[in-house]
């Protein structure tokens, strides 16, 4: 369908902003979860084994990652402000409640992730192994706890608890900020998407060490990236399988007209067969 941009509203402007926004933005973050885990290791196996060829694979990957994670900060630091500016009546309206876990990931994960991501790309010879080892991990630990809190705050939207509307402000505040953060629908969101993100980090280090092997080029680097990827995404598959089946059930639990569109049951109904592949017409 084409879009008409002489009777676009201000609405529909916003939303095609918005949408293009966090497209982009998700291309680059989920690659950096599983990356960064997967940096923390081969640093790891470097400072225990002493292997050099561990060292170069670590900084090989490193400048992919790096790549991302600077994307993934610029068009994140975009999507935040478009709460505001876009959405602004919304942002007032449960400020109290989504704007919390926005402030604390920002407060603490992106100040912990950006602090240690320096000392990762430019602490080399500068600091001692341990403490570059150290930052490199806290590099991954900012970074989950970073998606941590943005997917907290999106699982309320699915799923509003802790919270109360108050008639004198005519707006939603928090009362039980636990509630909120240990919801099952925030804890399913958090636990498929991560473990969704390091099958693709996987994958990825799969694929392009597999074209250094078909070239035939630095063949001992691309074997010990694909040996650490492959096991490394057999854990990951197999976690995003389980979490798969738990977030599916929240959403029949907690949104259940979203399960059947997920479905395909325009209708609806009880008992209905499971769906494996399905092709969208128009039928009702």
């Amino acid at each position: 369908m084409l879009l008409d941009l002489t009777t676009t509203t201000l609405v529909e402007w916003s939303r095609w902003q918005f949408a293009m926004t966090a497209i982009y933005h998700y291309m680059f973050v989920p690659l950096t979860l599983g990356l960064a885990l997967m940096l923390a290791i081969m640093e790891t196996m470097w400072v225990k084994t002493g292997d050099q060829n561990w060292l170069n694979t670590t900084k090989f990957w490193m400048k992919l990652f790096g790549i991302n994670f600077a994307i993934g900060v610029a068009t994140g630091l975009i999507l935040e402000f478009q709460f505001g500016t876009n959405w602004s009546n919304y942002s007032w309206f449960v400020g109290d409640i989504f704007g919390a876990p926005l402030a604390i990931e920002g407060i603490i994960a992106f100040f912990l992730e950006s602090t240690f991501v320096a000392v990762m790309f430019f602490g080399w010879n500068k600091v001692s192994k341990r403490f570059h080892l150290i930052s490199t991990w806290m590099v991954f630990v900012g970074a989950n706890i970073s998606a941590l809190w943005i997917l907290v705050a999106n699982a309320w939207m699915q799923n509003p608890v802790g919270m109360e509307f108050n008639p004198l402000t005519a707006r939603n505040e928090m009362d039980d900020f636990w509630a909120i953060l240990f919801s099952p629908t925030a804890i399913s969101k958090f636990t498929h998407t991560v473990t969704s993100a390091y099958t693709l980090s996987a994958c990825f280090v799969v694929g392009v060490s597999s074209w250094f092997i078909l070239k035939k080029r630095n063949l001992e680097f691309a074997r010990k990236s694909i040996m650490l990827a492959s096991v490394f995404g057999l854990i990951s598959i197999l976690l995003t399988m389980y979490t798969g089946d738990s977030s599916a059930q929240d959403v029949t639990k907690t949104q259940p007209m979203k399960f059947a569109a997920m479905e395909g049951l325009n209708k609806g109904g009880n008992g209905v067969e499971f769906t494996v592949i399905g092709i969208p017409t128009n039928d009702p």
